[in-house]
């Protein structure tokens, strides 16, 4: 009965020391952020990936580049000013940053639509809809 109990008392033991702490949760969400693409390779994967879906000419190719990589290096300035947590925010301060993120995202869709002709600019539309409605999903399973 002794053995039995110590048996017990070792297996509790050993998987209290199995669990993960919530430091080691803290650091591979620093590692993820830190080997986060840059603007740079995001800008050129992003517009590799127009140009396969929407046959984008050789010109197009460069100006979509130029918008994104503008559009990615403003997005990662904003993100690196503002490292307060969002839960330290007052409401105040989450809306105008939730307006501000809207803004930069009106002002690409319409520079979208100069670059871009009719056919390609409805195919545009459809892959951001898409794109946000995953991430609407996505933000549903981790609440």
């Amino acid at each position: 009965m002794k053995k039995l109990l110590v048996l017990a008392l070792t297996l509790c033991t050993l998987t209290g020391f199995a669990q993960k702490d919530k430091s080691d949760k803290k650091k591979d969400l620093m590692e993820r952020l830190a080997k986060r693409p840059s603007p740079e390779e995001r800008a050129e994967i992003q517009t590799k990936q127009m140009a396969l879906r929407l046959d984008l000419s050789d010109k197009q190719q460069t100006q979509v580049q130029e918008l994104l990589l503008a559009h990615y290096k403003d997005s990662y300035d904003k993100i690196d000013i503002d490292k307060t947590p969002v839960k330290d925010m007052t409401q105040e301060e989450r809306q105008k940053m939730r307006i501000a993120r809207l803004d930069s995202q009106i002002e690409l869709k319409a520079s979208m639509k100069t670059i871009l002709d009719d056919t390609q600019y409805a195919k545009y539309s459809q892959m951001m809809e898409r794109k946000m409605q995953k991430g609407k999903k996505r933000g549903k399973r981790r609440n």
